[in-house]
């Protein structure tokens, strides 16, 4: 039954159900996957379970505190000075998916295309709290794409400096800037990739990772906002970082949407201001070429953050929905689960939590 407690949480402005079983649960999913394979042939239907509803849809890495230039590489490359045995042999996305896995923070937030697996993670812990499953249709993607391959080889096998404009870190003959730009701006997609499944436990669970990428700084925008009260030439000088060509931001000023970033209010370039920027360079709605035409006034343009770029509200709005658990029926779904397989020895078939299951099902 559709609830609307959450309808005013920016964050999760977007159908929400509730269960108190594991028949509720599996007749909603149930319905959610046959109408979301309806839809786009190919499409998948991932889950994540959350033990306290209002947790957000941030990976690791951005939950730490203290972030710096270099934090990610300094976790990633401890992990593998102390294992390298561990990772030998696999790409630099399977690195950072098996660091995530045994609970390293990194960029990727974990998934599975398993609802029982989920819900299992939604019911095990913080049983005062609502659970959360929260349901996602996207394409699964090859972590050999380019991509997805230079994001987490400059992840892992760069020294990051904020200083560091986006061609210079990330591009090249496999990855145009155009390619990054319109990857990270201009679709409302995720990107979600299956690792190779190393051991038992990952299988069991049957995950999936979603990717983020950095955000990015507009080194034109405070530019273009003070040229007009200024004068180029001095708002150059007093906001540009770096060199800056006084031709290409005379030609901004006449085309580019100023008013638009003086009421953006956002350091970081979202996804509707690049689309806004992009778009006021059109002559016609499809224009043979046209990157071509404008990439003069995006080149050397957009600097890295060591920050992360976070879900758009769009996507959270209109390609995920919600399956709240009620906390007091958190205990009676995982006896209901671990009637269909699917307990803390299944979970993680170590030996361990094989005893534990053995333990929670005698109590």
């Amino acid at each position: 039954m559709e609830k609307s407690d959450y309808e005013n949480e920016p964050y999760y402005a977007h159908p929400t159900f509730y269960i108190k079983n594991l028949s509720e649960y599996i007749q909603l999913v149930t319905t959610i996957s046959s109408v979301s394979k309806d839809d786009l042939p190919g499409e998948t239907v991932i889950f994540r379970g959350i033990a306290d509803s209002e947790y957000d849809l941030s990976p690791g890495l951005v939950r730490l505190k203290n972030v710096e230039e270099n934090t990610e590489k300094e976790l990633i490359n401890d992990f593998l000075t102390h294992r390298p045995d561990a990772f030998s042999g696999l790409t630099d996305f399977d690195i950072l998916a098996k660091m995530q896995h045994y609970g390293l923070p990194t960029r990727l937030l974990d998934f599975s295309i398993n609802p029982l697996v989920a819900l299992y993670f939604a019911c095990e812990s913080k049983m005062s709290k609502n659970g959360r499953i929260l349901c996602h249709n996207t394409f699964l993607q090859n972590d050999s794409e380019a991509y997805i391959s230079e994001i987490c080889t400059a992840a892992i096998r760069k020294n990051f400096e904020e200083n560091f404009l986006v061609d210079e870190y990330l591009c090249n003959e496999d990855l145009t800037l155009y390619k990054y730009l319109a990857r990270t701006y201009m679709y409302n997609e995720t990107t979600v990739v299956r690792p190779k499944y190393w051991n038992q436990r990952i299988a069991n669970q049957a995950g999936v990772f979603m990717i983020f990428s950095n955000n990015l700084l507009d080194r034109y925008k405070s530019v273009l906002i003070h040229a007009e009260e200024m004068g180029t030439g001095t708002a150059i000088k007093e906001y540009g970082r770096g060199k800056i060509d006084e031709d290409i931001i005379k030609e901004a000023l006449s085309k580019e949407p100023v008013d638009y970033y003086k009421n953006d209010g956002n350091n970081y370039l979202s996804s509707e201001c690049f689309k806004t920027m992009y778009n006021s360079y059109k002559s016609k709605e499809y224009e043979e070429g046209y990157w071509d035409k404008i990439k003069k006034y995006f080149e050397n343009r957009f600097k890295m953050s060591c920050e992360l770029k976070p879900l758009d509200t769009k996507i959270i709005k209109d390609g995920f929905c919600s399956i709240i658990v009620d906390s007091k029926c958190k205990k009676k779904i995982l006896r209901e689960l671990s009637y269909v397989g699917i307990g803390a020895d299944y979970i993680y078939p170590e030996l361990e939590y094989t005893a534990k299951e053995i333990k929670r099902r005698f109590e």
